[in-house]
């Protein structure tokens, strides 16, 4: 492959180069080494963007280093706000890219790999977010240790090795970042280009959500399997807002699914049928006699009369209908040995880790293969049954 372009130094030089290029006249084996020295130009020149909003936060530090109101959080908002105003960003965005140029600053030498080319903007990203939370000593040897060969590798592959690294210094580092991202957790909803609203929760703990993902989860399959015709993201997209508003409040598995599978019942297919053409009124007018015309008495059959009532006849004692379940109902014991079978299987899919799951996680699941047992027996809740848990 060429080397032309990708073998020169980033800097001014080079992007005057590649600035007097016509892509269409290279070869096609100079595109993509030509594409390579773009790249490199791209991140030399992010390590220079970021080095000017630096410099903004460290003026603004200066101006106000003798006034005992102006503290570092304040100066920091001071410096993105003046940098929001001047590329027209949000605030929001000014301070996420100037917390990384305060950081970039405390590592040299990631910065000069930058510079360089050697790195792009993505995998210095995964190094500062990695770096949080280390002491500066432990900080210096995870750089020394996966700097030399992050451009080479993808950037997930990267987070990987600097994550390794980082229990290795730090065995408790870990568990510091997962602490201190549960005390942050929150729900977030933004409005999205089509006009959709988007709520998700963030930062949560981690068994509590995949507790709550498996219950959603568990509860979409049932209604599939009760006759509901979507998919699982919808059916737990619409069980999880049911549940955060006032749609399934309250509510027992067995009505959630009676909705769900009455929002979205069975596609009838329409039958290939003839088309079939409305026949035209006869003209009435042609019909009717004008009196001049002889007519034909034509006898006319009397309109029947209406029965009178009579009193029905009494039912014999063999035909009575009896009170006992038909044969294909299942009695109580026996729905309840069925919802019992049906949640054993439903552990088998995986919807629950059979292992660690909860008493209260079981109680649900049984709940919800009780009601698929009743829908299936259409046997009606009766007051003997226990009542289930709400959801």
């Amino acid at each position: 492959m060429s080397c032309r372009f990708s073998s020169l130094r980033t800097g001014p030089k080079l992007a005057k180069r590649l600035a007097q290029v016509e892509l269409a006249s290279l070869p096609d084996e100079a595109v993509l080494d030509y594409l390579h020295a773009e790249v490199k130009q791209l991140a030399s020149q992010q390590a220079r963007v970021w080095a000017a909003m630096a410099e903004v936060h460290r003026r603004a530090v200066g101006v106000h280093a003798h006034e005992a109101l102006w503290t570092a959080e304040r100066v920091f908002g001071s410096a993105a706000c003046e940098i929001s105003c001047e590329l027209r960003v949000s605030e929001l965005s000014a301070k996420r890219e100037l917390q990384r140029a305060d950081d970039l600053e405390a590592l040299p030498t990631v910065a000069a790999a930058l510079r360089a080319g050697e790195i792009d903007r993505t995998r210095v990203v995964v190094l500062l977010d990695v770096c949080f939370g280390l002491s500066d000593a432990h900080r210096d040897q995870l750089i020394a240790h996966v700097l030399p060969g992050a451009g080479a590798v993808p950037p997930a592959k990267l987070r990987e090795q600097a994550q390794h690294a980082a229990i290795a210094l730090d065995p408790d580092w870990a568990e510091r970042r997962y602490r201190d991202a549960v005390r942050r957790r929150r729900v977030v909803r933004y409005l999205n280009d089509d006009g959709t609203v988007t709520i998700a929760a963030e930062d949560q703990d981690a068994a509590d959500a995949l507790a709550a993902y498996a219950r959603l989860t568990a509860l979409a399959k049932a209604a599939k399997h009760a006759g509901a015709h979507a998919s699982m993201d919808t059916l737990r997209s619409i069980v999880s807002i049911g549940l955060q508003g006032h749609r399934f409040a309250g509510m027992h598995e067995r009505d959630i699914i009676a909705q769900l599978v009455a929002e979205f019942p069975k596609p009838t297919p329409e039958a290939p049928g003839e088309d079939i053409v409305a026949a035209e009124p006869a003209d009435l007018t042609a019909a009717e006699p004008t009196g001049d015309e002889p007519t034909d008495d034509v006898p006319t059959e009397p309109e029947p009369t209406e029965p009178e009532p009579t009193e029905p006849e009494p039912i014999p004692a063999h035909a009575q209908p009896s009170e006992e379940p038909p044969a294909d109902e299942l009695s109580a014991e026996e729905e309840y040995y069925e919802a019992e079978l049906l949640a054993d299987e439903l552990l088998g899919q995986g919807f629950f880790d059979d292992e660690q799951c909860t008493r209260a996680q079981r109680a649900a699941l049984l709940d919800i293969a009780l009601a698929m047992t009743r829908r299936h027996a259409r046997r009606p809740r009766t007051d003997q049954d226990p009542d289930p848990p709400p959801f």
